[in-house]
């Protein structure tokens, strides 16, 4: 199976990079793709859909997963994590400190500026996102 995934956080030409390895995948014995669309990409998943049938002749469907996705149980850690950050975040308000964001890094929790937090630059693990394509060779 093949996966591609669509994030924000790196600019795609469809057509070079998904449409074309997708070309040079069903060359190979392979047959399935799956391509997954982030949040915040600037992608109609329909349209996308159409456009990859049309360019490969492979049957395509969109699904929408939305909240569906997030449905899964909480583990320990999280439950953990959930109940340091709530407690963290009650804390600053008894201080009548507000308008704040609440966050984890490195397994720190920290708060920040809810303005500051919105205007940072997001980034990503590029050595985990390069993985996942390639165990889907």
């Amino acid at each position: 199976m093949q996966v591609w995934l669509l994030i924000p956080e790196i600019e795609l030409d469809i057509d070079k990079q998904v449409i074309e390895r997708m070309k040079k995948t069903q060359r190979t014995d392979k047959k399935h793709f799956i391509i997954i669309v982030a949040e915040g990409c600037n992608v109609d998943i329909f349209d996308l859909a159409k456009q990859i049938e049309a360019k490969t002749g492979v049957e395509s469907r969109a699904t929408c997963l939305g909240h569906t996705q997030r449905g899964g149980y909480p583990t320990a850690k999280d439950r953990i994590m959930a109940t340091r950050m709530g407690n963290y975040a009650v804390k600053l308000l008894m201080q009548n400190i507000g308008n704040r964001v609440v966050v984890t890094q490195r397994d720190e929790i920290l708060d920040f500026d809810i303005f500051e937090a919105l205007s940072m630059k997001k980034s990503i693990d590029m050595d985990m996102y390069n993985v996942a394509h390639e165990v889907s060779i």
